[in-house]
């Protein structure tokens, strides 16, 4: 049984839509209080859950690929002083051919999916040392960081680093008893991605990859998180943790 994340405040990257929206979710049923943070997503599903829940809820838009955007963002965010739990959910992933990689596209990629997830990180969990909060950060990886992608090659090293972060940062954390685990999610069909993953080919190539040859639902990733961001894994840091169907097994 988890322990209750009743009264907890917690935020979490991307919350406007796909996996964010339905960890924002979870945690609403939980009774988890959400700072929620979106770009150019609407934010008003995710308020919606919060006031069915009768729970506290606060958002800030943001654009992480700029750094004076996400400085700005984690100073509105610890001037709260009872944030316990970080959820690294935001993401970008731009298909492009190995050759077709600009400095710009590069950038992009690097700057949302790991400069975004290290500063907001630093800034947040030093302020749980400060507030002695023995606090929970969760990232999100990929599995294609481990399983690779000829279209995806800034995508899957950027999400490598995200891997190797978690280790490092849960090294650094962990005298504070501040955890630090990240996810890896399979292949789950989301608003944005369903159309793509319906397609037969597709769903045969990646269904017959994975030994439960099935996608994923959002809520089995959710489940992951509350787990992480619970009492009951208070000694688990440093993990990484494919929640995919069997893919990586592979």
């Amino acid at each position: 049984m988890f322990m209750s994340l009743k009264g907890k405040r917690i935020v979490i990257t991307g919350a406007s839509k796909g996996l964010g929206l339905g960890i924002v979710k979870r945690l609403c049923e939980e009774g988890a209080n959400i700072i929620a943070h979106y770009n150019s997503g609407d934010i008003s599903q995710a308020k919606a859950f919060a006031e069915a829940a009768g729970v506290e809820f606060s958002a800030y838009q943001a654009d992480l690929s700029k750094e004076s955007e996400v400085l700005a963002l984690a100073e509105k965010i610890t001037a709260f002083d009872d944030v316990y739990g970080l959820v690294n959910n935001a993401g970008i992933c731009l298909f492009e051919n190995f050759f077709d990689v600009t400095p710009e596209s590069y950038d992009t990629t690097f700057n949302i999916n790991m400069k975004s997830v290290f500063f907001l990180t630093q800034k947040i969990t030093q302020k749980m040392v400060e507030n002695k909060i023995r606090g929970r950060v969760v990232n999100f990886s990929s599995i294609t960081a481990l399983s690779g992608s000829a279209t995806q090659v800034h995508y899957g090293a950027a999400k490598g680093a995200v891997s190797s972060f978690t280790h490092m940062a849960a090294e650094a954390l962990g005298q504070y008893g501040i955890t630090v685990n990240a996810i890896l999610p399979g292949p789950t069909p989301t608003k944005h991605n369903s159309d793509y993953l319906a397609l037969e080919n597709t769903k045969k190539e990646l269904c017959g990859r994975m030994p439960m040859r099935c996608y994923g639902d959002p809520a089995y990733i959710a489940d992951a998180v509350v787990y992480f961001l619970g009492e009951n894994a208070c000694w688990t840091t440093g993990t990484t943790l494919p929640v995919d169907g069997g893919y990586l097994a592979k």
